[in-house]
């Protein structure tokens, strides 16, 4: 059987300010009305049904996932947390693990959530090929034939073709692959678009799930023994100290470098299907559509007199005069301006971010939640001023802060506050004090969205 595992991690830094820590990239809506997320959901749901589907994320960004999948009101699917970041060779293996258990010779599509694929009718013909190929226990990427230079993405130099696969109906080549590179500098670019036996390493995989542990048992033993006591451990959910033990103590390694390196069964079959990784702002204008001055604008823009540059705004007017190249990105909290060319170095702004602890590195100032949303309004040195929505049958944790007291002001819906051991319906108009230490939740019994507005107070920052 075919099962579809997408890689949903992400330090989220590529596309700040729009995108942070606990709003990864694929949960942007930066290529139309939908996540790209939800895009690539709806390829995998295309080639399997929604319960083999694996998600593969960060325990940090598990909740902001499951959100999108409720609102795309897919349930059925498996989520799969990873308590660290550790590259895709654990990422996948944390899969291939528990797919293995039920469907040894089960065949997994790998595909990063973050991916634009244009033509996807073809790129689903070219994923039953490669069906077909890792089927005879071929370890199988797709490779994407270059339209440029490209600095920024590694690349795979394709082998000779492989004729034996005994595959009638296979309407694609496929070659074994030669060697992976790493990002090459310009000229060494150059050299490889016009040799022609270079490719994108689209990071899109395929492979049997025995083969694929096979593989990882010899190149990665450290890897295989973690996995497969990981996958012996049974319910993850009961065991999170040792599965944390286990799964911290893996190196960072990619899939590519870790795996497929140290094999002899690692096979190409060329993909010309408008992908691109959308990594970097740049990417962004490159394969979106542009106005007759070369500009992607978004949102509440005013574009004078300026030309090739990428301009995005949200609620308050972005108004642009006689740039050329750059990248402007408005948010709430965040403003981005840079050259286009310098737009794959925007992680250096988000680390310097992180290195001072500040909070515009990690979240936005309106974050969703499973049970609703909330947004910082305002902020000083000893308070804070938002809002809380609460979708009807939802409910907040029961929790208490020792050094913060708040103040609710219901303006839409009816709250059920506990605090302590009172319960107390507090209706639109009505205002309830939860004191410093107490106990307390609020919950929506309605049928409505509640909205309250939240005067946070602080003794200690």
């Amino acid at each position: 059987m075919l099962h579809a595992v997408i890689l949903a991690g992400g330090s989220g830094t590529r596309f700040w300010p729009l995108s942070r820590e606990k709003m990864p990239k694929q949960l942007l809506h930066i290529l139309g009305a939908r996540s790209m997320l939800a895009m690539t959901l709806d390829r995998a749901c295309a080639i399997v049904p929604e319960e083999r589907i694996w998600i593969v994320t960060t325990r940090s960004q598990a909740s902001e996932i499951k959100q999108e999948l409720q609102t795309l009101h897919l349930e059925k699917l498996q989520v799969i947390e990873e308590p660290a970041g550790r590259n895709t060779a654990a990422a996948i293996g944390l899969a291939a693990v528990r797919i293995h258990q039920n469907d040894p010779k089960g065949v997994l599509a790998v595909l990063p959530a973050d991916h634009h694929i244009e033509k996807e009718d073809r790129f689903l013909e070219l994923l039953h090929a490669g069906k077909m190929v890792a089927e005879k226990g071929w370890l199988v990427t797709l490779g994407i034939s270059p339209t440029r230079p490209e600095t920024g993405y590694g690349y795979i130099k394709k082998g000779s073709r492989i004729d034996s696969l005994d595959l009638s109906n296979l309407e694609f080549d496929v070659f074994k692959v030669s060697r992976f590179t790493e990002k090459p500098d310009q000229e060494t670019a150059e050299k490889y678009l016009r040799s022609g036996d270079f490719f994108w390493n689209s990071g899109i995989f395929l492979w049997r799930a025995d083969q694929f542990m096979d593989e990882m048992k010899r190149s990665l033993p450290e890897h295989y023994r973690g996995l497969m006591e990981i996958g012996s451990l049974g319910d993850l959910s009961s065991n999170t100290d040792r599965v944390e033990e286990i799964y911290e103590g893996l190196t960072a390694i990619s899939v590519d470098y870790g795996v497929m390196e140290h094999s002899d069964k690692v096979a190409m079959i060329p993909a010309n299907v408008g992908w691109s990784d959308v990594g970097s702002w740049a990417a962004l204008r490159e394969i979106n559509e542009k106005d007759l001055n070369g500009n992607v604008v978004k949102g509440n823009v005013l574009a004078v007199d300026s030309r090739n540059s990428l301009l995005y705004g949200q609620d308050r007017l972005v108004a642009a005069l006689g740039l050329e190249g750059l990248v402007v990105v408005d948010t709430p909290d965040a403003v981005l301006v840079c050259r286009e060319d310098m737009s794959q170095d925007v992680r250096k702004i988000v680390k310097q971010l992180i290195d001072e602890g500040r909070d515009e590195a990690l979240v936005h100032r309106e974050v969703l939640k499973p049970w609703g949303a909330y947004k910082v309004l305002d902020r000083g040195e000893t308070y804070q001023l938002g809002w809380l929505d609460v979708l009807p049958g939802e409910k907040l944790s029961l929790k208490s802060h020792t050094h913060r007291a708040a103040h609710w002001i219901v303006v839409a819906g009816t709250a059920t506050v506990t605090i302590n051991d009172r319960i107390v319906d507090v209706f639109c108009g009505e205002h309830i004090h939860v004191p410093e230490g107490s106990l307390h939740r609020v919950e929506n019994r309605g049928s409505e969205k509640l909205r309250m507005i939240e005067i946070q107070t602080r003794s200690l920052l």
